[in-house]
């Protein structure tokens, strides 16, 4: 079964280290690669944290729970300078809330509002759609799935004609609720020996 979160699950929540048990750092903002669609890295700041700005790459979080993201240590902090890869997907200046989705005949459904993810991956996986005013006369909120979507860029995104599902609201709350369980790896017991060599 595939495990969803809302983009709001991840927002504030803390950056703990996997070394030392506490936290580095908060996530403030995703940034997001319009390309595939895939959070690549999180801006983050905190009183542990004495650059600007600072980011921490979604390979690194070896999980993400009710502590927060698991990290290995605060070198996963690290400043965007010179990373030139990253750069260019910065540069794109894409920013999701709020961009407008428009059907393949170019009729406006909405804007989006929220959207939800994979924590594994952190792949985009459903947007959540504030509709247009002609929809919002017959459903109050609309999701587009990952597949329906053509093409993305800084002004719009293109979908294939939706199928209206109205209640999506208490959808949503469900999916956010049922995230994967999370095991602390700080209060994991330790193996009654470290002798084994075997796999």
């Amino acid at each position: 079964m595939l495990m969803l979160i809302t983009i709001e699950r991840m927002l504030n929540q803390p950056v703990m280290s996997l070394q030392t048990g506490q936290p580095l750092a908060k996530i403030d903002s995703p940034i997001i690669n319009p390309n595939n669609l895939k959070i690549v890295a999180f801006y983050v700041s905190g009183p542990m944290v004495d650059f600007s700005p600072a980011v921490l790459f979604a390979e690194d979080i070896r999980e993400f729970g009710d502590m927060g993201a698991i990290v290995d240590s605060s070198d996963n902090i690290m400043s965007p300078e010179g990373m030139v890869r990253l750069n260019e997907i910065v540069n794109y200046r894409f920013e999701l809330p709020g961009i407008l989705v428009v059907d393949e005949q170019k009729r406006k459904l909405g804007k989006v509002e929220s959207y939800i993810i994979t924590p594994d991956d952190l792949q985009i996986q459903q947007l959540y759609l504030k509709p247009s005013l002609a929809k919002s006369l017959s459903v109050a909120h609309l999701t587009i799935s990952r597949d329906q979507i053509i093409e993305v860029d800084n002004n719009k995104i293109v979908v294939k004609i939706p199928t209206v599902k109205e209640g999506v609201a208490g959808r949503v709350a469900q999916i956010t609720e049922n995230t994967v369980p999370f095991e602390n790896p700080f209060r994991k017991p330790k193996p009654i020996s470290e002798n084994s060599e075997q796999d």
